[in-house]
């Protein structure tokens, strides 16, 4: 092999994983400066809510990034903190934000039905 096709072969290689780098660091750059969790919504028969409890703390806001990864629409509401989102159609992302005033285990839920187990998808916030 001549020295010109080793180097090309390093630099392929370097800009591939450089570029995959780049991606993971960008990604965990913007997560801390917009949002703290993330929460995935798929139909009950596909996995249901991910993570179905969230552990949060009293007074501090809380910005959550709601990601529908279904091929279906999903609503989400937390009843005891005023706080939805009225549709989040399939492929869809929206961040909800707000700050939790007691503390205790509160249900949240899907508002759009999506499937015959529609009532199954539920899921926790717990603040502590």
């Amino acid at each position: 092999m001549k020295i010109n096709e080793i180097l090309a072969i390093i630099l392929v290689i370097a800009a591939t994983a450089g570029v995959v780098l780049g991606a993971y660091a960008y990604e965990n750059y913007r997560k801390g400066r917009v949002y703290d969790l993330e929460l995935i919504a798929r139909a009950p028969e596909n996995g249901n809510w991910y993570p179905k409890k969230i552990r949060v703390s009293e007074g501090e806001e809380v910005r959550i990034l709601i990601r529908n990864i279904d091929t279906v629409t999903h609503g989400f509401i937390i009843p005891d903190f005023s706080v939805s989102i009225d549709e989040l159609k399939a492929g869809g992302a929206k961040i909800i934000k707000f700050t939790p005033d007691k503390k205790g285990t509160f249900a949240f839920m899907c508002t759009v039905w999506c499937s015959e187990n529609h009532l199954q998808m539920r899921g926790v916030i717990i603040v502590e």
